[in-house]
């Protein structure tokens, strides 16, 4: 792969939210996907064979330990490309960087069956295409009064709202503001989520980064974006109001 720094992204955002992951490898390319510990968020990525420069691989499920697979890709620097290398005699998946000379991490794998966890094929009323870092600087806003935070989508604007015992935040995409790429609303909408989990998964977006957000009421937010040719897809149940 030609940035091994924007892959690290990836693995950094994934690593937050799942302690382990089986990567699922075909002809094709790379697929994961796994409920967090606490069965509150789903992960899963998918990595077409056109994210690398040179892709040969065939059937095999490669469970990683996404805690050592973070703190090997927090080695890589600015130049370094990426080569990820399955060892099968000795089960390991070597990590490799490639620069001014080589670099290898061998790490263990885990016997980790492929996931079932499939992405459910929900039908949202409301798509929401917003500025990555938009959508950040919003969540992050919110996180100065509360641990939840209410997403609310009319056909007029998009809106982050967080309310604390006292005090209270409103981030308001207006449908023609800059942050918006596209607003589709059939119905309006509101639901909250726990912010935790909302900034994390978001961890990896930069400025320049789209995410398409898909928003219903009382169903799981799902968000989708791409870091490095990778496709992220987050589904976060909504929070059940006591």
């Amino acid at each position: 792969m030609e940035s091994a720094k924007e892959f690290k992204k990836v693995v950094d955002t994934v690593s937050t939210l799942l302690d382990e992951i089986c990567f699922e490898v075909d002809e094709e390319g790379i697929k994961a996907s796994a409920m967090d510990p606490s069965h509150v968020a789903l992960v899963s990525l998918e990595i077409p064979k056109l994210a690398f420069e040179e892709y040969e691989a065939d059937n095999h499920d490669i469970g990683i330990d996404l805690e050592a697979f973070k703190k090997v890709m927090n080695r890589a620097k600015s130049k370094d490309k990426l080569i990820l290398e399955l060892d099968e005699e000795r089960n390991k998946l070597n990590v490799i960087f490639e620069n001014t000379g080589k670099r290898k991490f061998s790490l263990a794998l885990l016997d980790l069956s492929a996931s079932s966890v499939k992405v459910p094929d929900i039908e949202y009323p409301n798509v929401i295409m917003i500025k990555g870092d938009a959508f950040k600087e919003a969540l992050k806003d919110a996180s100065l009064f509360s641990d939840y935070v209410v997403l609310k989508a009319d056909e007029n604007k998009f809106v982050v709202h967080a309310k604390g015992d006292l005090n209270e935040n409103e981030a308001i995409f207006e449908k023609d503001c800059s942050a918006i790429i596209s607003l589709e609303v059939k119905e309006e909408a509101k639901s909250a989520f726990n912010l935790d989990y909302l900034i994390d998964m978001v961890k990896g977006v930069s400025s320049g980064d789209i995410i398409k957000i898909y928003l219903g009421n009382d169903m799981p937010v799902k968000l989708e974006y791409s870091i490095a040719g990778v496709n992220l897809t987050f589904l976060l149940a909504p929070r059940i109001e006591g």
